[in-house]
């Protein structure tokens, strides 16, 4: 546990008691033995007989600076790289959008240019020029041999009625003429 404290200062020498003058014994002058006292060292705390003092070498400090300031370093490092990344995807990004807006405006001018081109007004003024009219007389061609004169995959029950005034062939539905 602990031990009582000890005073760290040398020993004062002692004096020789003073007689008093009544006394009517003769003073003998002998001076008192000194005790030569060694320098007391400070208290110290008992250890275990294997146990040393925990105190950092020199060469543990200087390999935690070594090891912090590279993973300090490391890491200031990587911010930067990031920070360069964010800066290049922000120009790209930048640049991208000027791209869009570019290509928005020659959209917009193709199809306004389409726009006029398809104009009915200005198609039939280009069919005059190059000698072309509307037909006079519209007929319908049959191709010959098709029978039925249906189109293709039309319902034969629904009784349509076709130019010429025909219906369609008789089906299951259709009253016998």
């Amino acid at each position: 546990m602990s031990q009582p404290a000890r005073r760290l200062e040398p020993a004062e020498r002692r004096m020789p008691r003073r007689t008093s003058a009544r006394s009517s014994a003769p003073a003998t002058a002998r001076p008192t033995p000194t005790r030569r006292t060694q320098p007391v060292a400070p208290p110290s705390r008992e250890r275990p007989a294997g146990a040393r003092r925990t105190r950092p070498s020199h060469r543990r400090s200087i390999g935690f600076v070594l090891l912090a300031s590279t993973l300090v370093g490391s890491m200031v490092f990587g911010i930067v790289v990031v920070n360069v990344l964010l800066a290049q995807t922000s120009f790209r990004i930048g640049e991208a959008e000027r791209q869009l807006e570019e290509l928005s405006e020659d959209n917009l001018e193709l199809v306004r240019e389409q726009a006029t081109l398809s104009a009915p007004g200005r198609i039939s003024a280009w069919a005059s020029r190059h000698g072309m009219r509307l037909p006079d007389d519209i007929r319908i061609l049959h191709a010959p041999g098709s029978g039925s004169g249906e189109p293709a995959g039309a319902d034969p029950s629904s009784g349509t009625t076709y130019p010429q005034g025909t219906t369609g062939s008789t089906g299951k539905g259709d009253p016998p003429t």
